[in-house]
């Protein structure tokens, strides 16, 4: 046998070797059950998620008036679209005024703007200041803007705290159930509504 035919030989059975194994690689990968290849891809997903999450976090800031605002975490997590944006879980804030009475907010979860501080909890949240409890399922809270900010939106709210949906307002012999609730942090005052004009906002006082 001449050399060449045994190179030719040797090629053909490189060339057999080469197909037999990609088929095989080719076929077992789509060959798998796809509740197990979801299954892979939810996992791994989870996983990378996971490593953003952080454990008892606490942010702070404080403006010109002296005021500070304070809020704790249990677990937060960075937003993928947003690196900005904390997602919180078992939320406490506080608002220590340097005058007047200080405000405490805890809630189950909040969407939390690590740079403008805006923050919006939601669900079974809870505001309580000297001898009034208000609750309801969500508040919006925004601090003192930046210039840059107002300049680009002049009706952007500032310095305000509002609560929707289920609004229960309470303190001594006194009780108040409403839609929204306002409380305008310089100067403290509360106003609260209904969506609706022609729906009345229900009180209850205790008579002694």
């Amino acid at each position: 046998m001449g050399k060449k035919s045994i190179l030719q030989i040797f090629l053909t059975v490189i060339l057999i070797l080469i197909s037999y194994f990609t088929f095989s690689i080719y076929y077992k990968k789509n060959d798998k059950n796809p509740t197990e290849a979801k299954k892979e891809i939810y996992e791994k997903k989870n996983t990378s998620e996971g490593q953003n999450l952080i454990q008892d976090i606490k942010y702070t800031s404080n403006n010109v008036r002296g005021d500070i605002y304070e809020i704790l975490a249990e677990f937060g997590e960075s937003s993928l679209e947003n690196p900005d944006l904390m997602f919180l879980r078992n939320v406490t804030a506080n608002i220590i005024f340097k005058k007047k009475e200080n405000i405490k907010v805890v809630a189950d979860f909040a969407n939390f703007n690590t740079i403008t501080f805006e923050t919006t909890f939601i669900n079974n949240v809870k505001v309580a200041r000297d001898t009034e409890i208000i609750t309801g399922n969500e508040l919006y809270l925004v601090l003192d803007l930046n210039e840059e900010i107002i300049t680009n939106n002049q009706d952007k709210d500032q310095n305000l705290i509002r609560m929707t949906d289920n609004i229960l307002f309470e303190k001594p012999g006194y009780s108040l159930k409403a839609d929204i609730l306002e409380i305008d942090l310089i100067s403290k005052d509360i106003k609260i509504f209904m969506n609706k004009k022609e729906t009345k906002v229900i009180a209850t006082s205790e008579i002694k």
